[in-house]
């Protein structure tokens, strides 16, 4: 039985690697080429990090016990692409992994901590001790997950909780017990001032000092920071005591956990594609300039921007992943 998939795209790819893994399992003699040009597929490069059942059974960025979660390196001084969706298929962001933070808040945050303007140093040693409090690790790349993921802000504190812990191994004091004061009736009561009287002292003491620091900042056109403590601290509110934060999903769990190993992946394969082919003519598969008989896959041209392109990738590989089964069945056993 022979298959041949038109086009050199990651679609083409996938389904190749997946046919032929599935060949294999059932010892069927199948023979899968691609009508197309390896040169030409599209160039994915990292650093990134997401969770892809498809991308890891493909071999892309996967090491062993780390199940779906994949990371591709890149150089250190790159920013990571980010992912907390299933399969990479949308929310894409990035973080820095040294530096000053790629969000506006983060790099107003860690210019306050690095070097506190004159007077400022007991509030930057006050900020500190806080942050650490709660265990979230003030790494640019835990802060910009924390004011800049493309998730609800209660979610993005659960994902730099999450994210800091691992990287630090502190756990740091429960969230549950940081509200104490009962909740205000009314959600238009709650606000940011609102908040910082509910919660514990030594947690009020220095983001109220912080938050008043970041409003002066507003006259120096860096609203950032101010509007993104504004913004945890109201949804934060809106908890009663003893409130847990939103469970994350399989998918976000498993970026933040593997956040520290995408931080330290700057050697080895940086191009997610060079994984998908290698893998395709381990398991046999080739290509071919001309073929009687073609099966048509996703084959949009990739976008030119970085993380747009990281979302075509991933986009291709699950639509790839999902017509799999009908080919499959195609092949073993044709329609009349």
């Amino acid at each position: 039985m022979n298959v041949c998939l038109r086009g050199s795209s990651p679609a083409t790819m996938v389904a190749g690697i997946l046919l032929l893994s599935r060949a294999r399992t059932f010892g069927q003699r199948i023979r899968v080429d691609i009508l197309g040009d390896p040169s030409e597929i599209g160039i994915v490069t990292g650093p990134a990090v997401l969770h892809s059942a498809p991308l890891a059974s493909c071999g892309v960025g996967r090491e062993l016990g780390s199940g779906a979660l994949v990371v591709v390196p890149g150089p250190s001084a790159a920013p990571l692409a980010v992912s907390l969706t299933p399969d990479g298929r949308g929310g894409w962001f990035e973080v820095a992994r040294e530096g000053d933070g790629e969000h506006p808040a983060t790099r107003a945050l860690l210019a306050l901590l690095r070097e506190p303007p004159a007077g400022l140093a007991p509030l930057a040693a006050q900020v500190t001790t806080g942050f650490a409090a709660l265990g979230v690790a003030l790494e640019p790349a835990v802060l910009d997950l924390l004011f800049g993921a493309p998730v609800a802000p209660l979610a993005r504190l659960a994902v730099a909780l999450r994210a800091g812990r691992t990287l630090t191994g502190q756990r740091g004091a429960p969230v549950t017990a940081a509200l104490i004061g009962p909740l205000a009736e009314g959600i238009d009561a709650v606000d940011a001032e609102a908040t910082l009287g509910r919660l514990q002292p030594d947690l009020a003491a220095p983001l109220a000092a912080l938050r008043a620091h970041a409003g002066r900042l507003k006259s120096d056109g860096s609203p950032a920071l101010a509007l993104s403590i504004d913004e945890l601290l109201t949804h934060f509110g809106l908890l009663p005591v003893g409130g847990i934060l939103p469970p994350l999903d399989p998918a976000t769990d498993a970026v933040a956990v593997g956040l520290a190993r995408a931080i330290s992946a700057t050697s080895g394969r940086d191009q997610a594609q060079v994984a998908l082919l290698d893998t395709y003519r381990f398991l046999g598969g080739g290509f071919v300039a001309k073929s009687d008989w073609v099966v048509d896959l996703p084959a949009d041209a990739p976008p030119t921007e970085r993380l747009a392109r990281w979302r075509w990738f991933c986009t291709q590989v699950s639509e790839a992943a999902a017509r799999v089964d009908r080919i499959w069945r195609d092949l073993v056993d044709p329609p009349m």
